[in-house]
C-alpha cells in the first residue's frame, strides 16, 4: 500500500476525505492527517508518505509554500491541491512544482479516484524502475570488485558515480558459510545488503564461494570487530548457520584488494587453529599458547616415538596434567612448524594409537576399556578446532587413566629407573623429574632410595659407567665416551670413573683387551 497524508485546516475536511472513499481498494492507506503547514513537515518526515493531499490556503504556511519546501528534497512524493478557489494562477504555480492534480472542494469522489488510479501507476512504475536500478547498481558494484579482484583494469569505471570508489580506505571482510547451496548465498547476500549497504557502510558481494564485503574504512572499524561480529551473529542465527568471518588490514586503493582478500582467506582456511566467536584478523593468535619446556622439541626433527614415551610415562604415574602439558607443547611445536591442520590430525591419529598400543600390551586387564578408546580415535579428524582436538584426546586418555591402576609407588620408581636407563646421556636431574611428576624433590627421592638402595644420582651414574665400560671397548677414544654418556667435562668423568671403577678408563680397557 501507498502512504496518503491528508493537509487541511478544516477538521470536517480531513474527516471527509479520510472516509470519503475505499482507500485499499486503489492501492492506498491513509496513515495520518495534519491541521497546519509545520505539523505536515513533521509528520512528513515520519511518515514518509507517497501522496500528499493539500489544501492550499492554510493560516501561516499556504500549501504552494508547503509543497515547495518539501520539494527542496525530495521529488518522488506526489501531491494533489484542495481548493476553493477555481484560480487559474494557483493551478499554474501547482502544476510548476510537479502536483499531480487540482481538485474543487467539495472534492468530486470520482475525480479523486480517477487522479488516485493515475498516481497508483506511477508510483508502481517507479517503483518498479528503482528496483531495476538497485538491481543494476549492484551488478556493476560486485562486477568493479570482481575486475579489481582479477587484476583488470578499472579505467572504463572512472567516470562511475559508484560510491565506494571514491573512499579513501577500505577493509575486506569475508564470510565462509557451511554447506550452503548457491541460492542460499544469494539469500544470505541479500540479506547483508540491508545492513551494510545502507549508511554507505560497505558492498557486498560473492567471490569463489565466500560471501565478501567491501567495507568503508574512513568509518574506522578497527577495534570495533565485536560489533560486526555481533551483527553477522544476528544474521546467521535468524539463519541458523554456521559460520567463520574474518577481516582484513585497512588499504587505501580498491585495485590493491587481491593482496587483502588472499591475507583474509589464508585466516579463514587456518580457522582451525584460532577459537570460535570472534572476528578473525591480522592480530588474531592461535587457540593455544604454551611455553615449550622441552628444548629438544625446539631443534629435533618431530619423533613420535619421543611423544608416545613422554605420554605413557605420564599415564603410568597418574598425571593427568602432565598428559594435557605434553600434548598442548606437541600442538604448540607442530603449530609453529607450520603443519597442516590434516598432518596435525593425522600425527595425533598415529600418537594416541601408537600410545594404545603399548598400553594393550602393558595393561591386559584393561583391554576392553583400551578397545573402546581405538574405536573412537579416528574421531580425532572431525574436530573443528585444534582446542577441540585436544580437549577430545584428553578425554579419551583421562577415561583410561580412571581404569589404570597407578597409585602403586613400585610403578613410579620403575618407570624413573626406566626414563634413566633410556636417557642416561641427558640432563637428568632430581629435581627436574619432581616438577614433572609434582612430587616433592625429598619424597621422590626417598622413594627411590628405597627400592634400589641407591640415591638417585649414584644410580645415574653407575648407569652412565656401565655404558662406558662398553663403549670403551668399542674403540672410542675416552672424551668421545664421556661425550657420549653425558659428561661434558672429560675430567669429571675421570674422577666419577676411577671412583667406581678404582681405575682410569685407560687402565680399564687395556686390562679388559689383555684378558
Amino acid at each position: 500500500m501507498f502512504k496518503v497524508l491528508i493537509v487541511d485546516d478544516e477538521p470536517i475536511t480531513r474527516q471527509g476525505l479520510v472516509m470519503l472513499i475505499p482507500w485499499e481498494s486503489y492501492g492506498f492507506e491513509v496513515v495520518g492527517t495534519a491541521a497546519n503547514g509545520n505539523e505536515a513537515i513533521e509528520k512528513y518526515s515520519s511518515l514518509s508518505p507517497n501522496l500528499m493531499i493539500i489544501d492550499i490556503r492554510m493560516p501561516g504556511m499556504s500549501g504552494i509554500e508547503l509543497i515547495e519546501r518539501i520539494r527542496v528534497s525530495d521529488s518522488s512524493v506526489q501531491f494533489l491541491i484542495l481548493s476553493g478557489h477555481a484560480e487559474f494562477e494557483y493551478a499554474k504555480k501547482a502544476i510548476s512544482n510537479n502536483v499531480k492534480g487540482y481538485l474543487l472542494k467539495p472534492v468530486d469522489e470520482d475525480e479523486l479516484i480517477r487522479y488516485l488510479q493515475e498516481i497508483n501507476t506511477k508510483l508502481v512504475e517507479a517503483l518498479e524502475y528503482n528496483h531495476i536500478k538497485v538491481k543494476k547498481d549492484e551488478e556493476n558494484r560486485e562486477r568493479i570488485i570482481h575486475f579489481a579482484l582479477e587484476g583488470e583494469r578499472l579505467d572504463e569505471f572512472k567516470y562511475c558515480s559508484d560510491h565506494f570508489l571514491e573512499w579513501n580506505k577500505y577493509r575486506v571482510l569475508l564470510i565462509s558459510v557451511d554447506e550452503q547451496s548457491n541460492s542460499d548465498l544469494m539469500n544470505l547476500k541479500n540479506i547483508f545488503r540491508e545492513f551494510f549497504e545502507e549508511g554507505n557502510i560497505g558492498t557486498v558481494f560473492i567471490y569463489n564461494s565466500y560471501i565478501g564485503i567491501l567495507l568503508n574504512d574512513e568509518l574506522e572499524f578497527n577495534g570495533q570487530y565485536d560489533y560486526l561480529y555481533k551483527n553477522l551473529q544476528k544474521v546467521f542465527h535468524n539463519n541458523y548457520t554456521h559460520f567463520t568471518a574474518a577481516i582484513s588490514n585497512s588499504f587505501d586503493k580498491i585495485t590493491d584488494i587481491f593482496a587483502y582478500y588472499e591475507s583474509t582467506c589464508k585466516l579463514i582456511n587456518h580457522q582451525f587453529f584460532f577459537d570460535e566467536g570472534y572476528l578473525l584478523n591480522e592480530s588474531s593468535e592461535t587457540a593455544i599458547k604454551v611455553e615449550i619446556q622441552d628444548s629438544q622439541y625446539e631443534v629435533e626433527q618431530f619423533k613420535m616415538t619421543s611423544v608416545v614415551d613422554k605420554l605413557l610415562f605420564a599415564m603410568e604415574i597418574g598425571d593427568l596434567s602432565a598428559i594435557k602439558r605434553i600434548c598442548d607443547e606437541v600442538a604448540m611445536w607442530m603449530i609453529d612448524e607450520n603443519y597442516s591442520e590434516n598432518i596435525i590430525k593425522k600425527n595425533f591419529i598415529q600418537i594416541i594409537s601408537s600410545l594404545l598400543n603399548k598400553l594393550m600390551y602393558e595393561y591386559q586387564d584393561i583391554r576392553e576399556t583400551l578397545s573402546n578408546v581405538f574405536t573412537r580415535v579416528f574421531e580425532i579428524e572431525n574436530q573443528p578446532k585444534i582446542r577441540a582436538l585436544l580437549s577430545f584426546v584428553n578425554s579419551l586418555l583421562a577415561e583410561i587413566l580412571e581404569k589404570m591402576d597407578v597409585k602403586n609407588t613400585d610403578v613410579l620408581v620403575k618407570k624413573m629407573i626406566n626414563l634413566i636407563e633410556r636417557n642416561y646421556d641427558k640432563n637428568i636431574k632430581l629435581e627436574t623429574l619432581s616438577k614433572v611428576l609434582n612430587y616433592n624433590r625429598a619424597y621422590l627421592g626417598k622413594l627411590f632410595k628405597d627400592y634400589t638402595g641407591e640415591h638417585f644420582n649414584t644410580y645415574l651414574d653407575k648407569v652412565r659407567i656401565e655404558n662406558a665400560k662398553n663403549l670403551l671397548l668399542q674403540g672410542l677414544k675416552v672424551y668421545q665416551v664421556a661425550e657420549r654418556i653425558g659428561f661434558s667435562n672429560v675430567d669429571y668423568f675421570h674422577s666419577k670413573f676411577r671412583k667406581y671403577e678404582g681405575m682410569s678408563p685407560s687402565t680399564y680397557r687395556k686390562r679388559k683387551m689383555m684378558n
